[in-house]
């Protein structure tokens, strides 16, 4: 049997998947979170070497899957950035808000091969009760 190695759009795809698959495995956000009337995460990018891309604000309600894991933006990275063990410190301690800065820590494919991504990110995660 011929391996074959899988190319950035495969893994793009598994990655996707995969998440897809956690996302509906995981708990409603009423059933997970039932203080919480809404969660808000803002995404602000930046990214030193290139143009970084628009910003994003996702906004959840009860109904909606308590899923806090995000892919980077740029379709050639296999990174991700998981916020929820941010949301969960925020249900812990009470508070209605956090925020802070990480780094992208997947793989990009460019023309000069493939590198770090580098990609910052700012968060902010707000909850209405």
């Amino acid at each position: 049997m011929k391996l074959t190695s899988l190319g950035p759009e495969g893994a793009r795809n598994m990655l996707r998947e995969k998440q897809r698959r956690n996302r509906l495995a995981s708990k409603e956000l009423r059933v997970q979170f039932p203080q919480f009337a809404t969660v808000r995460v803002d995404l602000v990018f930046n990214d030193a070497a290139a143009q970084p891309p628009a910003p994003q604000s996702i906004v959840l309600h009860p109904p909606a899957r308590a899923y806090f894991v995000y892919p980077c933006p740029y379709v050639s990275c296999s990174g991700e950035l998981d916020l929820a063990a941010n949301v969960d410190d925020i249900a812990e301690h009470g508070k209605t808000r956090t925020a802070g800065r990480a780094k992208c820590n997947g793989e990009r494919h460019g023309r000069q091969g493939k590198g770090p991504c580098d990609l910052q990110i700012d968060y902010s995660i707000a909850v209405g009760k």
